[in-house]
């Protein structure tokens, strides 16, 4: 025959395959006839690793090159490595699963903090493949993360989206019913608007607004999770205490130094947000980054810490890269979280993204829909296991298909 490279050539069905854990590598090369031992030693082959390290001592940078080398792997290093005049350097590995594992046994046995940087490079590898998770509350409801939406239901008169619009009781059970019936899993009650040009609400007003609510979903729906956004530790303690599952804390405990404290004696599940505002109002300003989600990340482990150091469980953390106005007022930002969001998955917890109807999507409010549900579609199959909502049984509808794609 005839294809255009030459009488009798004939093309083999090559098919270039793409994996992104090692668990579904394994099952195909089961699929294929390979021997269970076999899956055993490969399937660490077929995945590959690019891990950024943000600074290694310049004689440890070196070592770590040759003895990535001498496996297979890559350290690739800046130039002023080569020079041997820099005292700290970046560098970053190019390896499979497996070349890790035995990197890892050689960087044990090297001197300036290998062994330190091996430890490390496991933990991030190991967290990073974590694909289960579930949050307990102290009532005993439990809510297992994979495709989990959380509606919203703000009982504020300033709120960006929907300010004013529940504030009432009948009409904030009927909408939590409503979510519930579309397919959320977690309805998060507020307060309290952080938005630009929103007000300060004292503590006192906050509970006036979401208590009585809280309590009348709780009676109307005893088995659903419920998460209450707040940065007062005063606040969530009486949450909590009437029924709150979950606290959702846009300032990452900055609003409120007690605030670990008090979820720590609760053992209450919190989400930790990332704003570029210390205060709990966000600004809008256009704020400029030389790698936004490195700084996300960044703030998220330190605040996870600090939140640890308190005494709060580390399964019981939630992280939240910030969208819109919480980041930049200079939207490209938000979209590069979004498609960078894998990245965050090295912090071993599971990830809530709410961009629902938020400005950087672009548009008028009430355009802001379709936007709305492709980067919740987007987040989720980026690594999202929660996504934060205002319309539900949309999100829902489209996620549904999007199970079926991850």
């Amino acid at each position: 025959m005839s294809d255009g490279l030459g009488v009798g050539v004939s093309l083999l069905c090559m098919l270039i395959k793409n994996f992104e854990n090692q668990e579904r590598f394994g099952d195909f090369l089961a699929s294929v006839g390979v021997t269970s031992p076999g899956v055993m030693m490969m399937s660490g082959k077929g995945i590959l690793r690019v891990i950024d390290i943000p600074e290694m001592d310049l004689r440890a940078a070196n070592i770590f090159k040759q003895e990535a080398l001498s496996i297979g792997a890559e350290l690739a290093l800046p130039r002023e490595a080569a020079g041997l005049k820099a005292k700290k350097v970046r560098g970053v590995l190019i390896a499979t699963n497996k070349q890790l594992e035995v990197l890892y046994m050689k960087l044990k046995m090297q001197p300036f903090g290998l062994r330190k940087i091996g430890d490390e490079l496991m933990r991030v590898c190991s967290v990073y493949g974590r694909t289960e998770f579930s949050l307990r509350s102290p009532h005993g409801r439990e809510v297992v993360l994979g495709h989990a939406v959380m509606g919203i239901l703000n009982v504020t008169p300033d709120s960006f989206s929907d300010g004013g619009k529940i504030f009432d009781i009948k009409k904030a059970v009927k909408r939590a019913k409503e979510m519930v019936a579309e397919g959320a899993r977690i309805i998060d009650i507020g307060g309290e608007s952080t938005g630009p040009n929103s007000k300060n609400v004292s503590a006192g007003e906050e509970l006036k607004r979401v208590l009585p609510v809280l309590k009348a979903v709780r009676k109307a729906l005893p088995e659903i999770f419920i998460s209450i956004d707040t940065y007062k530790s005063s606040v969530a303690k009486v949450c909590v205490e009437a029924g709150a599952d979950m606290v959702n804390d846009v300032t990452a405990g900055r609003g409120d130094k007690k605030m670990f404290k008090v979820l720590a004696e609760l053992k209450v599940p919190m989400v930790l947000m990332y704003a570029k505002d210390a205060t709990p109002r966000t600004s809008v300003r256009a704020v400029e980054y030389k790698d936004v989600v490195r700084t996300v990340y960044d703030f998220l482990k330190d605040r996870i810490e600090v939140a640890i150091a308190a005494g709060v469980n580390f399964e019981n953390v939630v992280v939240d890269p910030g969208m819109g106005m919480f980041v930049s007022a200079e939207p490209g930002y938000s979209f590069e979280i979004v498609k960078r969001l894998a990245e965050l998955r090295g912090l071993g917890r599971p990830i809530l993204v709410g961009a629902s109807r938020k400005s950087f999507l672009g548009g008028e409010m009430s355009q802001r829909l379709c936007g709305s549900v492709a980067c919740a579609c987007a987040a989720l199959m980026n690594g999202a296991k929660i996504v934060r909502v205002h319309d539900v049984g949309e999100s829902v509808g489209a996620l549904n298909v999007i199970k079926k794609l991850c």
